[in-house]
Parts: structure tokens; C-alpha cells; sequence
């Protein structure tokens, strides 16, 4: 049996053909996806059949949308005669409420203003209890807030000390 040897220039043509087969087949792949990508994306599907998709969007509206349900006739209500019966005027058509431009510009801003004076409350009280000293008083009571209200401790202001917490001596605690 007789073997062929191949010489560098056919190995070098070999690893180039593979080479392009794949680039070709990487190639290939990339437009299939694309493609694939394509076919799934409503976007493009409107954008190249926009008769269809606009057919598609009516028929999908009229399925969607309830039917109205005809009204039902008028009872037949017997009616005295005329004379006796004062006419009574037609009520008036109700008008729905219509908030125009400002009413929506103060609908969506009012929730926003309400949480910024919430925000400045709440960093205010933050910034009043930081200040106080530690141990100044342990209720709102006892804080200053109301001058001459008993404290937590009982007493008749703030200057008085509180009460240690029950079931406590009121001596600090051995920290080791």
C-alpha cells in the first residue's frame, strides 16, 4: 500500500480551507440567529407587515372589548291624567369632573410635598433629640416639651431624676 506524503504547502492549503469553512460556518450562524431574532420581536413584525399588525390590533380590540348590553325596555307605567300631574322639569345631564391642568399638576405634586414635610419633621426631631444631653429625660413628657408635666420619675419637672427601670438598684452596672 503506498502512502502519500504531504509536503508544507498542502498542510498550510488544508489549515486555510479550514479556516474559511469556519469563518463561512460562523457566518452562517450569526445570520440564523439574527433571523431567529427577528421572527420573535413584534417590533420588527410591525415594522415590515404594518397592514397586518393593524388588522391584527383591531381584530384583538374587538375580541377584547365587552359588548354593551342593549338597554331594557320601558315599563308601561299607568299615568294619571294630565291636569292632576304637575310637570316635572328633566333632570339635568350630569357633567363628569373635569380637574383641567392645574387640578393635575396639584394631584401630582401634593403627594410629593407631603413627604418632604414629613422628611423635614422627622431630620428635625432627629437633630432635637441629638442635641439633648444623654440621660436628659427618657419620655417627651419628662423632654422638655411640656414644662411643669410630671417626668417619668415622677416628679413635678424635668429637673427631677428619673426612676431606675423596675426590677433594677440604681447603681450602675459592673461592666467586666
Amino acid at each position: 500500500m503506498a502512502t502519500a506524503k504531504s509536503t508544507p504547502a498542502d498542510i498550510t492549503e488544508i489549515q486555510r480551507r479550514m479556516a474559511q469553512i469556519r469563518h463561512e460556518l460562523h457566518e452562517d450562524v450569526r445570520e440564523a440567529v439574527k433571523g431567529a431574532q427577528e421572527l420573535t420581536d413584534w417590533r420588527s413584525q410591525v415594522r415590515n407587515r404594518p397592514w397586518m399588525a393593524l388588522g391584527a390590533a383591531a381584530a384583538l380590540g374587538y375580541v377584547i372589548v365587552p359588548r354593551r348590553h342593549p338597554a331594557p325596555a320601558p315599563a308601561i307605567v299607568a299615568v294619571a291624567p294630565a291636569a292632576a300631574v304637575p310637570p316635572t322639569p328633566a333632570p339635568a345631564p350630569l357633567r363628569k369632573k373635569r380637574w383641567g391642568l392645574i387640578g393635575s399638576a396639584v394631584g401630582l405634586l401634593a403627594p410629593i410635598a407631603v413627604r418632604a414635610a414629613q422628611n423635614y419633621a422627622i431630620q428635625y426631631l432627629e437633630q432635637w433629640i441629638a442635641s439633648r444631653p444623654p440621660g436628659a429625660g427618657s419620655s417627651l413628657l419628662g423632654a422638655g416639651l411640656f414644662p411643669g408635666a410630671p417626668t417619668a420619675g415622677g416628679g413635678p419637672g424635668p429637673s427631677s431624676r428619673p426612676s431606675p427601670p423596675h426590677g433594677t438598684s440604681g447603681r450602675p452596672r459592673d461592666a467586666r
